[in-house]
């Protein structure tokens, strides 16, 4: 038998390393090739805003997708050069020169390398675009989501295929450089035995990675509340205790034995029990990665579900569905050209509960009108019978001496200059008490009983901070903050006493650092010699669909029928719908032609505005002066590009419309951007975990198929030989699995209370969510374990159960 015959017959024996690792390569290049068109995509691109946390965040996803993919095709490549060292060994003990077969192996690895790669690189693009559809299909459809491949994906696709040839032709030439025969064929029978375990081992690990993370996460906030100084970068450090802590509980389930009180039974099961130590150190090091992707996976997931959470209930809390508010010297729209466009659309104002059967303002804001704010009791909260603010400050919730609002308001606010204490960070990351200097929105309190239908009693020189729905003073700046306020005009100044707070999301959002209301006498006294270039006006509405067919509704139809276009308008929940669809809605908000008519509104409004309120969100007149006064240059100026299709127009603008519908179907757009990036990293890491569990399962039974031929021979039966490898497999799967899913509840529990020292229902609710992601995760890897399973059996020779 010639050499290239018996090449070609050990080749054909071990087709299946080959294959497997193909398999490996194509899955990676796969994943992360479909992730980057993606993620690069015109479409996700146009939503992520430039240099914002959320981009970043993306960044280190796409990291963690590569470092993972990285990991677990390495992993099988170690495996097939562990196979192919027999094959290579037998050709050397044949007479075969180590540089024909270093030439030999890397032609074949360069065929297959090249093969996988090109498939997974072309069905990148199919499987992004399934991806795409499907999560269209099922979270949110829209116009702007359109699939869309960047190009820039493809190329930072074949950008890491190139790295991983490289690594896989590093791991071949240190393999070829390490030939020996004696070793080559002894590698099979090589072990890692560890010493022997002690019981405080995995206690301790345990110990380390509930410090790590407390080290990492509460620390840091408590340092800053209590102490006011940030901890050093370098005090990420202290996660490094995570991850010894999670080798040690590794090691301990992998490599402890002991006899116990029963050492009959230990003796019974001593194959069952030891077995895994002869690999140990390799298995440790092989189950923490997956602990690890199932870290990542549990933790995108999450995060993905969070936010998906977030933008549907966003603004759900306002007592207004549409609010607007713009510079007074602006020749804006108003009541007239808002009815015209609700009776264009077959929409009417809403008013009050008792007239038309719609909620009030103050039912949707949670606000009850014989008693007092009832967030804590519908999270199922005990009240105690403490003042509130509200009741200190004299705020009625009894509605006879306050009209209820009407379906259309309007109000004018001041803006008065303002000096607050807020906090800000050094170069050392030290936080310090500072007093800013700037405009603020000031409403008058028989105003703010007008719209909201409770009644304020204020006396001169007390105010109330305007804040969102059950929003909590955060650390940056307080309810209390204001030190002085004063006229912008004449300069007369008053120092006013903070009587606590009401609730108004539409108000809230107008200002900063808050909007705040005065009592009627000092809302005059302020008003006086103050021209309009300091006050803005306000609008604020509720409509509701009244028609089943409207006149927008019948043109647009007509206008789509002539052109063949379809794709007009989206409905509430983001879904794209004919302009001409009749509402079956009867008098529901959340319904195409409303959101034809918010859409509307929006345009119209953004046509109306000049220059006079095309400024960043973050923008003030009076700081600017101060700046340039200072011969300092102010970072919020210039304008922005005002088009009704910019993506990035709401959260940039000061003077952004709000509206329920456009806020919750716009917001669920960014936010499925990130949902739809998160759990295609928690999708890759499941992929990764339950590939290296498989390999790692089915590489138990090659290693080990002597000794069960061993055990057959001292008259082990099936059944004997099936519970050992089931010990086996399920310490690889389960062990991974629940050290990952402990070390992501611990950091979500921290992260989410730490945050801002206490837990919200919301976030209970998140974290209960949570334990149900593990579950599915778990259930997953158990369809895997099966698998895994089957195939051990069959390599093994045990007879395998019928499905």
């Amino acid at each position: 038998m010639t050499m290239s015959k018996i090449t070609a017959k050990l080749r054909r024996k071990n087709q299946e390393q080959y294959r497997m690792l193909g398999i490996c390569i194509l899955l990676s290049v796969l994943l992360v090739s479909s992730f980057t068109i993606m993620y690069f995509s015109p479409s996700i691109q146009g939503f992520l805003p430039p240099g914002g946390d959320t981009r970043k965040l993306m960044w280190l996803m796409l990291g963690v997708v590569v470092i993972g993919c990285l990991i677990f095709t390495l992993y099988g490549s170690s495996l097939f050069f562990r196979k192919k060292s027999r094959e290579f060994g037998v050709m050397l003990a044949l007479g075969a020169q180590k540089k024909d077969l270093a030439r030999q192996l890397f032609e074949e690895l360069a065929a297959v390398t090249v093969k996988y790669i090109f498939g997974g690189v072309v069905l990148a693009v199919p499987a992004s675009w399934l991806i795409w559809k499907l999560f269209r299909t099922l979270v949110i459809n829209t116009a702007q989501m359109r699939y869309s491949i960047g190009f820039t994906g493809i190329f930072a696709g074949l950008l890491f295929a190139a790295v991983l040839s490289l690594c896989i032709l590093f791991l071949g030439t240190r393999f070829i450089r390490r030939a020996n025969i004696m070793d080559i064929l002894n590698a099979g029978r090589k072990t890692e035995m560890v010493r022997e375990i002690r019981p405080w081992c995995g206690k301790l690990g345990a110990a380390l990675v509930t410090a790590g993370l407390f080290l990492g996460i509460a620390v840091p906030q408590l340092t800053v509340r209590l102490f006011r100084q940030g901890m050093p970068v370098v005090w990420n450090a202290v996660y490094l205790l995570c991850v010894a802590g999670l080798y040690l509980i590794i090691l301990s389930s992998v490599g402890r034995t002991k006899k116990g009180k029963n050492p009959e039974k230990y003796y019974g099961n001593i194959i069952s029990t030891n077995l895994m130590r002869f690999t140990a150190r390799q298995t440790t090091r092989n189950m923490c990665v997956i602990s690890l992707l199932v870290f990542v996976m549990i933790l995108s997931a999450f995060w993905g579900v969070m936010y998906y959470y977030t933008g549907v209930e966003g603004g759900s809390e306002a007592a207004y569905d549409y609010s607007l508010h713009y510079p007074a010297l602006e020749d804006q729209i108003g009541r007239e050209e808002i009815e015209a466009l609700a009776e264009k659309y077959g929409v009417e104002f809403a008013g009050n509960a008792q007239q038309d059967g719609a909620k009030t303002p103050q039912e949707e804001a949670g606000v009850r009108q014989d008693g007092v704010r009832t967030l804590q009791e519908e999270a199922g909260v005990q009240q105690d019978r403490v003042r509130t603010p509200q009741e200190e400050a004299g705020i009625r919730q009894d509605s006879q001496d306050s009209e209820m609002p009407s379906g259309y308001e309007e109000l004018f606010s001041l803006e008065l200059i303002v000096r607050y204490t807020g906090r800000d960070m050094d170069g050392q990351r030290r936080y310090f008490d500072v007093e800013y200097e700037k405009l603020s929105s000031f409403i008058s309190a028989s105003d703010f009983a007008r719209i909201s239908g409770t009644a304020v009693s204020l006396k001169d020189g007390e105010y109330l901070t305007v804040a969102n729905t059950g929003s909590k003073e955060n650390f940056w700046v307080g309810f209390d903050c204001l030190n002085s306020i004063e006229h912008p005009v004449t300069g007369e100044q008053m120092e006013p006493e903070f009587c606590g707070t009401v609730e108004s999301d539409n108000l809230a959002m107008t200002s900063e650092p808050f909007a705040f209301i005065l009592s009627d006498a000092d809302y005059e006294k302020f008003s006086g010699r103050l021209t309009d270039e300091w006050r803005e006006k306000h609008i604020l509405f509720n409509a509701r669909h009244v028609q089943t067919g409207s006149k927008a509704l019948a043109s647009d139809a007509d206008s789509d029928a002539d052109s063949g276009q379809a794709d007009g308008s989206r409905d509430a929940a983001g879904t794209d719908t004919l302009s001409g669809k009749k509402c079956t809605c009867g008098t529901g908000r959340l319904c195409p032609a409303m959101y034809d008519f918010a859409d509307a509104l929006k345009r119209e409004y953004i046509a109306h505005a000049t220059s006079l309120s095309n400024h960043y969100k973050l923008y003030d007149a009076h700081e600017e002066a101060l700046a340039l006064a200072a011969g300092k240059e102010y970072g919020y100026t210039g304008e922005i590009d005002m088009s009704p299709d910019n993506t990035q127009l709401i959260s940039d603008w000061k003077y952004a419309p709000f509206s329920k519908i456009l806020m919750q179907a716009d917001a669920m757009e960014f936010v499925a951007v990130f949902v739809l990036l998160s759990l295609y990293i928690s999708i890759i890491s499941l992929t990764a975990a339950g590939i290296m569990s498989y390999i790692r399962s089915v590489t138990i039974g090659m290693d080990n198929r002597q000794l069960f031929e061993d055990l057959k021979k001292l008259g082990a039966n099936d059944a004997y030989e099936e519970k050992v490898i089931k010990v086996q497999l399920r310490k690889i799967f389960a062990y991974p699995v629940a050290a990952g899913c402990m070390i992501v509840g611990i950091f979500s529990l921290f992260l989410t209370y730490f945050n801002d020292m206490r837990l919200e229902t919301f976030e209970a609710r998140m974290l209960l969510m949570e334990v149900l992601l593990m579950a599915g995760i778990a259930g997953i890897l158990y369809v895997v374990y099966r698998l895994a399973l089957q195939k051990t059996k069959q390599i093994v020779g045990i007879a395998l159960e019928k499905m």
